[in-house]
């Protein structure tokens, strides 16, 4: 097995100044977006920010039409806790008493289904933050990154429940803004295959697809184009799309269901399984195969052409499937789990010509990614790992850490029948405690054939990093 004892360091992009000499720079890089999100948070915080309910003057409202208006702004929810707030208590008793037997029967009730189906508990932010990809989502500044499938644009999700659009040599102030009151704690987003401007963000209120245009900027109240909540009024934890953009599959954590949206026909299909709530999905490049984490130890992997059956896999004890990609090829996946520090592969190929229909699939481990030190002031790297990346000529394979601040960075070796894997070297930020947050690769365009990896770390700032 490969392991991380064999990285060497690599020179961070910012020690060597002559740019001829740093052996990561690539003269496109100079027209990148140059992103510090954490600095844009602090401007913008500096004045008053409106959205849409803020924009008007307070009227005085009745209990039952304030309620109301709750109601259709934030759910059932938000509805009974303004039934049961001061205000509503000082105008109408009997109704603040309602909503307090009510409260209880619901507590009653819930505190019975908890006994029953403990995996249903309350999603908190906190709970939410144990199963996204994104480490120490509850105070990162920058939640997600996606770049556009088929034109630069990168899209960028703030703690402010905020989504900035880059695009070359654009700034925080010319930058295109996707905001709304019913977008908030954003956990995922993808850009839609074969279309230009549409993006899908998944939140606490479900999913939410924008049509992007330069009109939209900071200090504008916009709506998606549309919304769609889970069928359960649940969040959304994860999505993926599919090859051609015509399926979108998302998971949440409080649903036991994949959920496949056609958002053309306003349709969606539950795939329904006994077992824990799913948390993580990854649709192969081929469109042949949907992987689906879960908040437990299960995980499953659906076949997409065969009337979506299933394979039902375990990972290792006491913990849940962290993270997962695909080869590009589509015929490998990788995983690691939550508590153990390996990296798994699961091959997705015949071997021989003469094996049967059904392909025969192992579950191997191919690197040991246990901590280790690696330099003289004994700065460790590894341990279980936060997130996985694989680059789209499928050379390297790109690994952060739940408790260790470095980038480790394997090289791989694809063909038909096996996969090797061996270490490279790692990265590191400009200061010891800087650790990545997130981490995507830019797909390939017609004026790009370079892997460049993007990395959102810790202070706000994100960086572009181009492989050979």
């Amino acid at each position: 097995m490969a392991a991380l004892s064999n990285l060497k360091q690599c020179p961070p992009f910012s020690t060597l100044p002559d740019l001829a000499l740093r052996h990561n720079h690539i003269p496109e890089l100079e027209r990148y977006p140059q992103i510090h999100l954490n600095s844009e948070l602090l401007a913008n915080s500096a004045g008053q920010r409106y959205y849409g309910g803020q924009s008007f003057v307070s009227v005085n409202e009745g209990v039952l039409k304030r309620i109301t208006r709750t109601f259709f702004d934030g759910g059932f929810w938000e509805s009974l806790e303004e039934a049961r707030s001061a205000k509503s208590r000082e105008q109408a008793p009997l109704i603040a008493q309602a909503g307090d037997l009510i409260a209880r029967l619901l507590g009653l009730a819930t505190g019975l289904k908890l006994k029953v189906f403990p995996h249903t508990q309350e999603l908190s932010a906190e709970r939410i933050a144990q199963f996204v990809e994104t480490r120490d989502w509850l105070n990162s500044d920058v939640r997600f990154l996606a770049w556009n499938c088929h034109f630069f644009s990168l899209a960028v999700a703030g703690i402010d429940d905020v989504v900035r659009i880059y695009t070359k040599n654009s700034s925080g102030s010319n930058a295109t803004v996707l905001k709304s009151p019913t977008q908030t704690h954003i956990t995922c987003m993808a850009w839609r295959p074969l279309c230009a401007a549409e993006i899908v963000i998944g939140c606490r209120q479900g999913l939410c697809f924008w049509e992007v245009d330069n009109s939209l900027h900071l200090g504008r109240t916009n709506a998606p184009s549309k919304v769609f909540k889970h069928p359960s009024n649940l969040p959304i934890t994860s999505l993926h799309w599919n090859k051609d953009g015509t399926q979108l599959a998302t998971a949440s954590i409080g649903d036991r269901s994949i959920i496949i949206w056609q958002p053309d026909n306003n349709t969606m299909q539950a795939l329904k399984r006994m077992g824990p709530p799913g948390s993580l999905l990854k649709w192969s490049p081929d469109n042949d195969w949907l992987f689906a984490a879960t908040v437990d130890r299960v995980f499953r992997v659906w076949n997409c052409q065969q009337q979506w059956t299933t394979e039902r896999w375990v990972c290792g004890p006491g913990g849940h499937v962290q993270t997962a990609c695909w080869s590009p090829c589509g015929r490998y996946l990788l995983f690691v789990s939550s508590t153990e520090p390996i990296l798994y592969r699961l091959q997705f190929v015949q071997q021989s010509l003469l094996s049967s229909s059904a392909d025969d699939k192992e579950i191997l481990p191919i690197a040991d990614l246990n901590a280790c030190s690696i330099d003289t002031n004994s700065t460790l790297i590894g341990g279980p790992a936060q997130q996985l990346a694989w680059d789209p000529h499928g050379n390297y394979l790109v690994i952060t850490f739940k408790s260790t601040n470095c980038i480790a960075v394997f090289r791989t070796f694809i063909q038909k029948f096996d996969l090797q894997i061996s270490a490279a070297y790692y990265l590191s930020g400009e200061t010891a405690s800087e650790h990545p947050s997130f981490i995507c690769f830019q797909p390939l365009y017609k004026d790009n054939d370079r892997s460049v990896l993007t990395i959102a770390w810790s202070s706000g700032r994100i960086q572009y990093y181009a492989f050979d």
